[in-house]
Order: C-alpha cells, then structure tokens, then sequence
C-alpha cells in the first residue's frame, strides 16, 4: 500500500484556521494562516536528525495577530515598507493612507492583517495552496486605494523546496499604481548546533539607497565597506534596515543566502527578476535576518512624482503581474548546487 509524499493538512491553532503543507519524504512543513494576511509563518525541515526552522515563527498565533508583521512572511502590497507621510499623487490625484497613531508614515501595505479566501487545494504535484485576496470586499481597502484588484499567492511545497507565486489583477477600468514585496523572517543560525558567529550573509547588491528616517532621499550609492555583502559577511554584530538595488541575476534570479558554516548547511532565497531591490532588516535583539524582495523601493509612488526611476509598476485594466519566489535549504546531501557567478 502506497503512502502519499505530499499532505495538506487544516486543523484550528489558537483560534486560527491553519493549513499545513507536508513533504513526507524530505520531512518539510509549512504552515499558513490565510485568515491573517496568508502569511506562511512557519518553514521547517528535518536536516540529519535536527527539524530546523528555516522561516522564523511567531512564539504563538495570538502574538502574531498583534503583530503580523513581526514574524513568519509578511505580504506587502499595494507598496512594500512605507509611504511618506501616506500621501502620493497618480496621474494628477491626491491619495491618502491610514497612518498608525505617531507614526509619520503609512508602512506595510493594506493586506498585512487581512482574511484572505481559500481557493483551492491540491497535493497532486506537491502540496499546494491558493488563496486570494479581492477588494472589492474590502471597504476600507477601496477607501484608500481606489483602484480594484485580486491579488493571489500560490504556496507549494515540493522536494523541501517552497515556492510562492504571486499574480496581482487590475479588475479597474483605469491605471493602478502597485509595488509588492515580501517580509521574510529566517532564523539564525541555521542548527542549535551551529552560533551566529558561524554564519555568513550573502546579498548580490552592487548598490544601495541613501535613506533619512527610513524613506529613500532618491541617491544611490556603490556598496562598499559593511554594505558590501556579495561576498559574505559574518552575521555576528550585524545591523541593517536598508534598501539594496542592482541585483545580480543568476539563471534569471537573485539569490541571499546564509551559509552556516557551523552546520555545513545554506539557506537560500530565490526571487526572479521582477524584483529589483531587496531590503535587508536585522531585528533587535533576535537572532534572525529578513531578506526582502521588493519590486520598487521604500516610497516609490513619490520618487517616480519627482522623476526618479523607482520601478513603479503600473497595471492596465484588465493586466496582470507575476512574480516568483523560491525558498529552500543545502546541505552536504543535497543534489541541487548554487551556480556560480557569471
């Protein structure tokens, strides 16, 4: 009798509508909570003895309804990090963000919190799960951001590796301004084995942005010194909150890795060319990482306002966006290899 490789599984945690993605075989697991942003909050996967945590969790789900930025992959969209002020301009019209209580800015996005539909589910190539978010259902969306769209995020799982697919759908009959990016926490070291002194970052940026208070000033700037990470840098002592741009493309992507040396184990973030800058975020006082694709800098809609190539993306009526992200784990047993440089 034949057991299935892959499993999707739903169960209730903490209140919270879950579903589980299994890769039997190579003892991987995601865990997403459409109800909650659809953030894939959880990564797992068995390497040796060791389940590791390659997507930081939350330390519980009612923790991260608190905060649902703070932990697993945070969706951003209609713009990644911050909106100066929450106020731009689009072909000639004011439009204006909800800001949170002192904050100066709009940060994260409108979708961060919200319920998302389950569309379907399937485990007959991987275990996969498609879930969508329309706005029109979504009345204080449309009051700050008039403009009609689906967005819709394909998790799978699949030979330990985890793919996000996403396709965002102007239903508008007008232009709409987008930027979309992810927020993805991964756990530092790699093995409770391993330390962080262990541990090597590696982002193929060529460039940075110039920041003030956060918000992109419109320079840009050749990596160098500590913001020089294409050739790995220890994690140990690192701090950063920037924005990244010039990426170099392997076969089509970009790829930040943590080479936990301690381990003899990677993790790697793949993000194709739709993403043009990447913000790298260290917590404080945690150890983990985020790698952040973004299809536009913090700010876009007001650097391109002010004639600065910011990578808006602008969608017709009736077009859509697609854009692919890949997750997943090297070790000394695994078949797939890093390509080089070239």
């Amino acid at each position: 009798m034949s057991t299935k490789r892959y499993t999707v599984d739903q169960a209730n945690i903490d209140g919270f509508e879950v579903f589980t993605l299994q890769d039997i075989k190579r003892q991987a697991s995601a865990k997403i909570i459409p109800k909650l942003g659809n953030n894939c909050y959880s990564f797992t996967q068995t390497v040796g003895t060791e389940s590791i945590n390659i997507i930081e969790p939350p330390p519980d789900l009612k923790t991260l309804a608190q905060r649902p930025s703070g932990y697993g992959n945070p969706i951003l969209f209609p713009f990644p990090n911050r909106i100066r002020q929450g106020h731009f301009l689009f072909e000639g019209k004011p439009y204006t963000f909800d800001k949170a209580p002192k904050s100066p800015n709009s940060i994260h996005g409108l979708v961060v919190d919200q319920p998302f539909d389950v569309d379907s589910t399937n485990t007959d190539d991987g275990a996969t799960i498609v879930c969508s978010l329309n706005s029109e259902n979504y009345p204080h969306i449309k009051r700050q951001f008039p403009f009609t769209f689906q967005l819709k995020i394909t998790y799978k799982l699949k030979s330990a590796n985890l793919t996000m697919v996403t396709d965002v759908s102007n239903l508008s009959d007008h232009n709409m301004p987008m930027g979309y990016g992810i927020h993805p926490y991964f756990s530092i070291p790699l093995s409770r084995k391993s330390s962080a002194e262990n541990c090597l970052i590696f982002v193929p940026a060529a460039k940075y942005w110039e920041l003030d208070q956060f918000l992109p000033t419109g320079h840009i700037y050749d990596v160098n010194g500590t913001f020089d990470l294409r050739t790995g840098k220890t994690f140990s002592g690192m701090k950063f909150d920037d924005v990244f741009t010039d990426l170099s493309l392997v076969d089509g992507v970009s790829r930040c890795i943590i080479d936990d040396r301690g381990a003899d184990t990677k993790m790697v973030l793949e993000a194709d060319e739709q993403f043009r800058e990447l913000v790298v975020y260290t917590p404080p006082d945690r150890a983990s990482i985020c790698f952040e694709p973004y299809t536009c800098p913090t700010d876009a809609v007001n650097l391109q306002e002010r004639g600065i190539d910011a990578g808006l993306i602008i969608l017709k009526p009736g077009q859509i966006f697609s854009c692919r992200i890949r997750i997943y784990i090297l070790n000394q047993n695994s078949s797939e290899r890093i390509p080089a440089n070239r």
